[in-house]
């Protein structure tokens, strides 16, 4: 089954307002704490990014405490959509999640449905780091008038504290085009 990406910017948009968010950057520690998860940092290597386990009805989101703290939120906010999105009740579930785009390139063969969750984590930890509205609403302000797209894309990577490169994949999935 495809990603729903409307499905998923509905329920962003609900849990920001639920939350009462509605400016950059989100709080996606006190936001994945509120949704019942226990974040804490691990070491967990070169090549894990984070971990869900799921079990007794709680879940704890382990996320790689050498990375940058960008790719620790990005990692959370993935992490919670994996929670919100594949874990059932009463389950026992636990996601080990690699580098999220060399996952794809390994020689380990992945059924569709694992693709598909890794889809949907990952945009829904996109579509909660950088909602659509927030930044909808902020390229319109007047200090932003006349940039490059590489500077404001740099600028968008600081006010959402994302890296740079989520945040030009994030334009161009909402299909930003200053020209």
């Amino acid at each position: 089954m495809p990603v729903n990406y409307k499905e998923i910017k509905t329920k962003v948009s609900e849990l920001l307002l639920s939350e009462g968010i509605f400016e950059p950057p989100v709080p996606i520690k006190s936001i994945a704490v509120t949704y019942g998860a226990r974040v804490l940092p691990y070491e967990l290597g070169e090549e894990v990014s984070g971990i869900l386990v799921f079990e007794d009805n709680k879940g704890i989101i382990g996320y790689n405490s050498s990375n940058h703290r960008v790719r620790q939120r990005f990692t959370i906010a993935h992490e919670l959509g994996h929670l919100l999105y594949h874990v059932k009740d009463n389950a026992k579930e636990l996601f080990v999640d690699k580098d999220f785009i060399v996952k794809f390139r390994s020689d380990k063969e992945y059924s569709s449905k694992e693709l598909n969750q890794e889809r949907q984590a990952n945009a829904f930890a996109a579509a909660l780091l950088m909602p659509h509205d927030f930044i909808f609403s902020e390229i319109k302000k007047e200090r932003y008038k006349g940039m490059s797209e590489t500077r404001l894309i740099e600028e968008f990577a600081k006010l959402f504290d994302v890296s740079v490169a989520a945040m030009t994949y994030r334009f161009a999935d909402l299909d930003i085009n200053l020209y």
